[in-house]
């Protein structure tokens, strides 16, 4: 046997973590719901608030879909044998295991009128076509935000001959991005703007060809329609350290102002909380390394550890956190570190990790059909860099969900970190599990990441006003 302090790297499966329910744990998000139910805000039966804006094709392919949705669909075909992987979906409504229903009435569905459509076909340029069409959709959205009651979430169906004629020649379909102007980041601070979380459903959404897709994109829809309809997530972890404070950072340009301005966009994660947003004020004297990765001075890193620690308090009743771990793409610099630390220095522990989820150029080849397993956590101790898959096969639900082969992420700790580097791995992989948008056994990145890059898109859009954005995650998903 080699003397594992002479390998040049070491291999462990990182233990998978459970997430909570009303009535239990589980380890997949589909499972527990299945079997327990959503954590929801109100004791008894939820119903979801639905309200549509679409052509009139979308909306009936919306309202049929959503009946659909009211009875079990069963992802496996008929005669073979169940899937351990492949939990049905229950279907919502009065009788529901999920405890939910799903009320789409008339007086919320807004149909595009046929001459809109054709009016904007005759708009000269994509963009063109695009803000005719958001300009439609702000005055119905101000509508149904004016119903008493309205609807909890509005469902944008965007039709097909928008997708076609806002898509610039030469950019892929269903990208709809002209001259850096998004069309799903346009909805959602429109959705913002009047109090109501946006869904945008694409044409394709209806055009499902198996029960195995339609069980999935019911799972998925319900998912994201209930975090967004009781703003609160539907499941949580034991896994949350009481007294830890995450943070991960992300930069974005803010267009609005004078010049290209750079904020920092901070997706804030703590035991029985919500993920919330915070926004830096705009950052000065900001270096870019070899890989154009900006980086703070050591003032600014001071000032988001404070705006980090005072959020903190103000939702725990003035409790300081005992430890804060700050996630980040780029690697830390001393300026910066020395920054965080000092904004914190009423907290005894600090860690600090950079996360890159590019391509690392390691693959593991383990013995058997199947790619390595999720948890797989590979060494590389004269480096300090850890490789983690955050996919891969998982035996405790037997089935690799992806269909590319499997890379890790790349996770290095910072040298002057105060907890232990395997720990902070493991906190990593079981942040791929409190992404509340979909019903995925897991993602990629942490949500620290996901969460501030997913927020640092929506407010780069020049119409975004960071100082007025509103901090709660569900409006930008």
């Amino acid at each position: 046997m080699s003397n594992p302090e002479e390998d040049t790297f070491r291999l462990r499966r990182l233990p998978e973590p459970n997430i909570q329910f009303d009535g239990g744990s589980a380890v997949s998000p589909k499972r527990g719901l299945f079997e327990y139910g959503p954590r929801l805000k109100n004791k008894g039966h939820y119903t979801i608030s639905v309200g549509g804006i679409g052509d009139r094709e979308s909306l009936r392919h919306l309202n049929e879909f959503l009946l659909d949705m009211t009875t079990p669909i069963h992802p496996d075909l008929e005669g073979e044998m169940t899937r351990p992987w492949r939990v049905p979906f229950p279907g919502v409504g009065p009788e529901s295991e999920l405890n939910i229903s799903v009320d789409f009435r008339d007086r919320w569905r807004l149909p595009l009128r046929d001459a809109l459509l054709d009016s904007i076909e005759l708009e000269n340029t994509a963009l063109e076509k695009m803000e005719s069409f958001l300009k439609q959709i702000n005055k119905d959205i101000r509508i149904l935000s004016g119903d008493d009651p309205s609807p909890d979430v509005i469902v944008v169906c965007i039709p097909e001959k928008i997708m076609d004629e806002c898509t610039p020649e030469g950019q892929e379909e269903g990208n709809v991005n002209p001259e850096g102007h998004n069309l799903h980041n346009r909805v959602k601070l429109l959705g913002m703007e009047h109090g109501l979380p946006t869904q945008l459903i694409k044409p394709d959404t209806f055009t499902v060809d198996s029960k195995l897709k339609k069980a999935s994109r019911a799972w998925n829809i319900t998912v994201g329609l209930l975090y967004k309809a009781q703003r609160g997530h539907p499941w949580k972890t034991k896994e949350l350290e009481e007294g830890t404070c995450y943070a991960g950072i992300s930069f974005y340009k803010d267009r609005t102002a004078d010049g290209n301005v750079v904020r920092a966009a901070l997706a804030h994660v703590f035991a029985r909380k919500d993920y919330n947003i915070l926004q830096s004020e705009p950052m000065e004297n900001l270096d870019q390394d070899r890989n154009g990765q900006p980086h703070l001075s050591a003032e600014g890193a001071e000032q988001i550890s404070e705006r980090v620690i005072d959020y903190y308090k103000r939702r725990n009743r003035g409790s300081e956190p005992e430890r804060l771990v700050i996630h980040k793409s780029s690697t830390f610099w001393d300026r910066e570190r020395e920054g965080f630390i000092e904004g914190a220095s009423t907290v005894p522990i600090h860690d600090f990790a950079h996360i890159s989820t590019r391509r690392t150029g390691l693959r593991l080849f383990p013995e058997g059909e199947f790619p390595p397993l999720r948890g797989t956590l590979c060494e590389v101790p004269e480096d300090n860099t850890y490789y983690l898959y955050t996919t891969g096969y998982t035996p405790e639900v037997a089935t690799y969900e992806g269909s590319n082969i499997p890379e890790p992420i790349r996770i290095r700790p910072d040298p002057h970190s105060d907890s232990d580097e395997i720990k902070m791995c493991k906190e990593i992989l079981f942040l791929t599990k409190l992404d509340w948008n979909t019903s995925d056994f897991s993602i990629k990145e942490p949500v620290t990441l996901k969460v501030s890059d997913k927020v640092s898109s929506v407010l780069s859009e020049p119409e975004a006003n960071p100082e007025e954005a509103n901090k709660a995650y569900y409006y930008y998903m």
